[in-house]
């Protein structure tokens, strides 16, 4: 069994797009998503074929759609190793619409699949996004944006270097 080694952080910061929709998360927290990813890769010099498989915490399937066409309108094209925890979590058939909690996909896929995966040696390079809208269970009903934040964890089972 391999051993995980967290190599890098990526600290997001906070990207608020006006969004006030509370049925729209995915759309809010994308371009935190975005941010963080490409800070992600330019601090550390990676290209996005470096990892294995970059997946963000609960963007849902509209969200992660919004991500993906955010970063390729930034030069950034991740679509062969991207996913995103809430898509990997929920069926289109199980009409969730998009998704759940970010932080409990990012952790149940993470500390699941993900970590049986590199531990089996399937994947070797990981980074993780997780997500988040800051808001309250009211700020959205009195009509205010939904600013959206994103962290990065790269992980690894290639040892520290």
């Amino acid at each position: 069994m391999k051993e995980l080694y967290i190599t890098h952080a990526t600290v997001g910061k906070i990207i608020d797009t006006g969004i006030k929709d509370a049925n729209q998360m995915g759309a809010a927290m994308a371009p935190a998503a975005e941010d963080t990813i490409i800070r992600h890769l330019s601090d550390t010099g990676r290209n996005p074929d470096f990892y294995d498989l970059i997946i963000t915490g609960d963007l849902g399937l509209i969200g992660k759609d919004i991500a993906l066409d955010l970063l390729s309108g930034a030069g950034v094209e991740i679509s062969d190793v991207y996913k995103d925890c809430g898509s990997m979590m929920y069926y289109k058939k199980q009409d969730t619409q998009s998704g759940g909690s970010g932080c409990g996909c990012s952790a149940s896929i993470f500390c699941g699949y993900v970590y049986r995966e590199m531990r089996l040696g399937k994947i070797k390079n990981a980074l993780l996004i997780s997500t988040g809208a800051l808001l309250s269970t009211i700020s959205s009903q009195q009509g205010e944006s939904i600013p959206g934040i994103a962290h990065a964890v790269a992980v690894t089972t290639e040892g520290v270097k």
